[in-house]
């Protein structure tokens, strides 16, 4: 499917994926395409050869492996979201590991699922990511300890970001993994109420997206 055509059909979730096992290439081709509204656009071997197809077909999803020949899936995040910044990326490896999570999550991922998860598992993680799901509460957790469990902040504090309290409540719920209804519940105010403050963090932090935001708000380790 060229550019031109990535469009042409809303109700499809187009996704690719990196991973340098065939076989599992194989199978996670196979469950995608007999999954209702997804389509494999690209199964590739590494991220090099990847990044050539996007320069023809931009998909929906990027299904990213981390242990991969030559340039990493981490790698490969940081310089995919660079260029090509709607793609949402779902790690799924076999990595169980707060390090390489919290690296994922930093290098611009949205999401973390392990391949030893079930096949429906895996298609919700798709589905999920594609309409900007809170990341899980599990993850969220393991993020945050991780950040408390470091040193201090690597950039710029909160009050140079100029974030309001309530701008950082939005955030601090957002990096715990809650919805917008969930916020705006807990907040005692409107979901339109909750989209508005979330913009504005946006703006003041310079992203576009809700991993983005959540990852510069762990690597500045705001909650920690």
């Amino acid at each position: 499917m060229s550019k031109s055509d990535s469009s042409a059909d809303q109700s499809i979730i187009t996704v690719m994926m990196v991973e340098d096992r065939s076989r599992i290439r194989e199978t996670i081709v196979e469950i995608i395409n007999g999954s209702e509204g997804l389509r494999c656009i690209g199964a590739y071997n590494s991220c090099e050869t990847a990044l050539e197809a996007l320069k023809e077909s931009v998909p929906n999803v990027l299904l990213m492996d981390i242990g991969l020949p030559g340039m990493s899936g981490i790698e490969g995040v940081k310089l995919i979201k660079s260029r090509y910044p709607s793609i949402d990326v779902l790690m799924h490896t076999v990595y169980d590991d707060d390090d390489k999570i919290f690296q994922s999550i930093c290098a611009g991922a949205s999401g973390y699922v392990l391949k030893n998860a079930e096949s429906t598992e895996l298609i919700k993680a798709i589905r999920e990511t594609h309409v900007g799901a809170p990341m899980s509460a599990s993850i969220a957790r393991r993020l945050l300890n991780m950040v408390r469990g470091r040193g201090g902040a690597e950039v710029s504090p909160a009050e140079e970001l100029n974030l309001t309290p309530r701008e950082l409540d939005i955030l601090q719920s957002l990096v715990e993994g809650h919805s917008y209804k969930k916020i705006a519940e807990k907040l005692f105010i409107s979901p339109l109420t909750v989209q508005s403050h979330i913009k504005r963090v946006y703006e003041k932090l310079q992203v576009h997206s809700k991993s983005a935001a959540v990852s510069k708000a762990l690597r500045y380790k705001l909650f920690g």
